[in-house]
């Protein structure tokens, strides 16, 4: 597979970036709200249009005079969407006309002497582009008005990028499918730690203050030649906790992240333990039966074993016992590759076909393990075989189902993993009725 162009989307904040990124690659994938400051970090998608691809890079509102820590990040972020873009958007808004901090913006971006457009959005018909004049006082020679919102001048502005850039690739249906991660947690867990810890760079905003990813940021990766995906989300607390519109989307979004997720690595605060936002999340990776992978982050700072982390899970989480679990520090990076290798081995795990000799060897035994199933000779077992890879599925095929309990089926699954290596992986059990013939 060629490296695809890429183009980045930069401006003021507000200026309706989000909006245009979500346009062009067509899904809500952004967050967009009316409030400015939204986007933080970095977020990536890919447009197809005309035959043709290319990556699209949407970045925070710029604001050169904040001496907010949170402002200079958003800069420092926009600034790397810069330098890996071929091309760059410089967008405006139309309604509220020029700014200075739009002729910042764009004397800003010049120095880095990429091909540069001037996008006016927000226009409502092109009959008032007239009033519009003023933008060409920036001096770019090639300007766009355009609406993200009603699509206006869309197309017009997609061919303008697909004859700048020429990409060269075609669709492909033969390219190496990605693993995709998700690194979930409640707020202020360290997710944008450990994901920055993984790509040893700054890719996603750190900040002391909790809740400050707002988006699900997709990055990928090479490791141990496997090609990833790796998805830093938005913290996820409980529903009543909610208090802005914005909050929602990101809960939202988080929560899109893990249905798309092949593997989810929860991290968890040592030095708070679990909580009830920790269970909420818990409940949402096993509802949804994804791979997972428990991160104990912070655990340079408390004194803790995996032992007892292990107990711990296993008492305060019953249905997680399957996930494996992981002491480390995305500060100081110790075991936090670690937690990425489990991850591809949660993932392996969950393709494992067992042979139907191994699985007849195991259904002989459960009578004899169990003799109170057999107290009033009503049970009978005909047949235990795997129907189903990622997550595992197994049948039970038994005379009388409503005689099978959930202490035999919990029973069955940990038979099943104490003699395979399903570690990582959920595993589901199905009964069924022999028919007669």
């Amino acid at each position: 597979m060629k490296k695809l162009p890429k183009v980045a989307i930069l401006g003021k904040p507000n200026a309706g970036k989000s909006s245009l990124f979500n346009r062009l690659v067509g899904k809500r994938k952004a967050i967009v709200e009316e409030t400015s400051g939204i986007t933080r970090d970095r977020v990536h998608g890919e447009v197809s249009f005309a035959g043709k691809e290319f990556s699209l890079i949407d970045t925070g509102g710029l604001e050169f005079s904040s001496e907010k820590s949170l402002g200079k990040q958003i800069v420092r972020q926009a600034e790397k969407a810069v330098r890996e873009s071929d091309l760059l958007l410089l967008m405006v808004d139309f309604q509220t006309g020029l700014t200075n901090l739009d002729k910042d913006i764009s004397n800003y971006l010049r120095k880095f002497g990429k091909p540069l457009f001037l996008v006016v959005n927000k226009v409502d018909n092109m009959e008032n582009i007239d009033q519009g004049a003023e933008f060409y006082e920036l001096g770019i020679e090639k300007v766009y008005f355009i609406s993200a919102g009603h699509g206006l001048n869309i197309d017009e502005l997609l061919d303008a990028v697909i004859e700048e850039l020429k990409p060269g690739r075609e669709h492909s249906g033969d390219a190496e499918p990605e693993l995709r991660v998700a690194i979930i947690g409640r707020p202020n867990a360290g997710k944008s730690s450990f994901v920055n810890k993984l790509l040893k760079e700054e890719r996603v905003i750190v900040d002391g203050t909790a809740g400050t990813t707002r988006d699900a940021i997709d990055t990928h990766l090479h490791f141990y030649n496997r090609k990833l995906v790796l998805i830093d989300t938005a913290g996820i607390c409980h529903k009543k906790k909610i208090k802005e519109s914005i909050d929602v989307f990101s809960r939202s979004r988080t929560v899109s992240a893990v249905k798309s997720a092949d593997v989810c690595i929860v991290l968890l605060d040592a030095q708070k333990g679990i909580t009830r936002d920790d269970l909420h999340i818990f409940e949402l990776v096993t509802e949804e039966r994804k791979c997972c992978v428990i991160c104990v982050n912070k655990a340079d700072l408390v004194k803790l074993s995996l032992k007892v982390c292990v107990y711990t899970i296993s008492e305060r989480a019953p249905l997680m016992r399957f996930a494996f679990c992981n002491l480390c520090s995305a500060k100081t990076g110790h075991n936090v590759f670690l937690g990425l290798k489990l991850a591809i081995s949660a993932w392996d795990n969950s393709h494992l076909k067992i042979k139907q000799k191994q699985l007849s060897r195991i259904q002989a035994q459960l009578p004899l393990n169990n003799p109170q199933l057999n107290c009033r000779g009503k049970l009978k077992l005909h047949y235990l075989t795997q129907i189903k890879i990622n997550p595992p599925m197994f049948l039970l095929i038994v005379n009388r189902p409503e005689l099978v309990k959930k202490q035999f089926l919990r029973y069955i699954e940990n038979t099943l993993r104490s003699e395979f290596n399903f570690h990582g992986s959920p595993i589901n059990l199905a009964v069924k009725k022999k028919e007669r013939t």
